[in-house]
């Protein structure tokens, strides 16, 4: 039997960068997956490492 999962919903940035550490495992599974194109897993690879740079005085409310 599959498991089921609530739907993703992130409210704001705030969220988002609180739930980062999960949300990088996501991308890197994506990019393990292999089915995503070169072009799709070089955008998600600066994604990461744009995001990895991100602070929380970066995101406006500092947490």
């Amino acid at each position: 039997m599959s498991e089921k999962h609530a739907p993703l919903e992130i409210t704001d940035a705030v969220d988002f960068y609180k739930r980062w550490p999960q949300l990088r495992q996501n991308a890197e599974n994506l990019l393990e997956a292999e089915t995503v194109t070169e072009e799709d897993a070089e955008v998600l690879r600066w994604m990461i490492k744009v995001v990895d740079m991100v602070g929380p005085h970066d995101i406006g409310r500092e947490q």
